[in-house]
């Protein structure tokens, strides 16, 4: 398999690793988010329209050709969220994915579902003994809960949270 052959690989995609900028116990994959992403997506919403599921599962595919940047450098340095976006749509396209069109309110449900995997990846990170964490867990949390609280989804949020403590 040559290089281009691997960066059109829906399988390999799967297997991006995260969290390569964060020192962590545990190894995850863009497969394993994505996953968890949809679930979350129906635990806190309900079931959606079936396109929303299939972004979910797409969502982060370009890291294939992008990598997995963390959102906070996003936002540190002015241009690179729109240089990422682009690198991703790069990535997506070399696989054939076309992400499908999702109202606003949905884009929101899964940026949201999208934070609090990975708030429970930084809290099992803790639970392991991962100093470093905290760090995941209390940032994608306030921005799960920002988010929620703009989009007037900040009930689901609240009952999804005390559900997962239990």
């Amino acid at each position: 398999m040559n290089r281009e052959q691997m960066k059109r690989s829906h399988y390999l995609a799967g297997k991006v690793v995260r969290y390569h900028t964060h020192p962590t116990l545990n190894t995850q994959t863009v497969a394993d988010h994505s996953w968890r992403v949809a679930v979350l997506i129906v635990e806190l919403f309900g079931i959606p329209r079936a396109e929303v599921l299939v972004y979910a599962l797409y969502h982060d595919c370009g890291e294939m050709s992008s990598g997995d940047l963390p959102f906070m450098a996003k936002d540190a340095v002015p241009g690179l969220a729109d240089a990422m976006k682009r690198a991703e749509a790069y990535g997506l396209e070399l696989l054939e994915v076309c992400l499908p069109e999702l109202s606003s309110l949905e884009k929101v449900q899964v940026k949201i579902a999208d934070l609090l995997e990975m708030y429970e990846f930084g809290t099992l990170e803790v639970a392991m003994g991962n100093q470093y964490g905290d760090m995941v867990r209390d940032d994608t949390l306030a921005e799960a809960r920002r988010l929620a609280s703009k989009h007037n989804l900040t009930e689901a949020v609240d009952a999804w949270i005390n559900r997962s403590k239990n």
